[in-house]
């Protein structure tokens, strides 16, 4: 992983809406602070943890392939980075940036669920 970019954040904002809900995303874009955008990154993680534990059945498979490759340890170091910004236009643009990379990550899943909800049922299946 390159240290200059930031992959896990955004990775784990794009699993927390799998289903569509973008309310940390939408929270976290719209923080005027680096000490809001801590609670809510804070807030995601707590949901992230659960959702690691005990994913759901219905969650699709690209979801969960990416809920199991995010690395806690890059994602601590992503935070970090987050953590020693001190300027905040360069705060700004980085939240911009991780909020737009999870929206893009999150649009595959809805394009997956289409596309499973369209291939025909195998015979006996109802």
């Amino acid at each position: 992983m390159q240290e200059d970019r930031f992959v896990q954040i955004p990775n784990m904002l794009a699993v927390l809406a799998h289903e569509g809900d973008y309310s940390y995303i939408d929270r976290i874009a719209n923080s005027q602070s680096k000490p809001l955008v801590l609670h809510y990154l804070r807030e995601a993680l707590r949901d992230f943890n659960s959702l690691k534990r005990n994913p759901p059945q219905e969650m699709n498979r690209e979801a969960i392939e990416l809920l199991q490759e995010i690395n806690h340890d890059y994602l601590e170091r992503e935070l970090d980075r987050i953590m020693v910004i001190d300027d905040a236009r360069k705060l700004r643009e980085v939240v911009s940036y991780l909020c737009a990379k999870a929206l893009a990550r999150a649009s595959g899943f809805i394009e997956q669920s289409r596309r499973a909800r369209s291939e025909p049922k195998e015979a006996g299946e109802s």
